[in-house]
């Protein structure tokens, strides 16, 4: 049973799903800061490109 155990504190399988969820949480949340925060620039920025777009295909 001690074997086991000690086997199962060594064992680094596993360990690289659970630091990328970490990681993945981490940038989602900076991204939503980000996006919260710069709202109003982002939205105008997408329009101007959505305008740019329209304009160029003749409309």
């Amino acid at each position: 049973m001690l074997q086991r155990l000690k086997r199962f504190m060594t064992e680094d399988e596993g360990q690289d799903f659970a630091e990328y969820a970490l990681i993945l949480g981490a940038v989602g949340v900076v991204a939503i800061a980000v996006i919260a925060r710069y709202r109003t620039e982002l939205q105008a920025a997408f329009e101007a490109g959505i305008e740019a777009l329209r304009m160029a295909r003749g409309g």
